[in-house]
């Protein structure tokens, strides 16, 4: 991996603090997904096509699992 160094003012360096803990990441991950994300969405990067956070991933209704109509 390559090592960027990035200069931030007091209040900015204090919310990208915030966010990170608010999204259980270090400060240096957040920044690093940030910058990805914006790069994706931009169209420079393929989009990742994992989930960020394995609590949204998609769930069966209930009822619903394992049932299949092989018509």
């Amino acid at each position: 991996m390559i090592r960027v160094v990035i200069y931030l003012k007091d209040h900015e360096h204090s919310t990208l603090g915030e966010l990170a803990e608010r999204e259980y990441r270090t400060i240096q991950s957040q920044a690093a997904m940030i910058i990805r994300k914006k790069l994706e969405n931009l169209g420079l990067l393929p989009v990742e096509s994992f989930p960020e956070h394995s609590n949204t991933s998609q769930t069966t209704a209930p009822g619903k699992e394992g049932t299949h109509d092989n018509r």
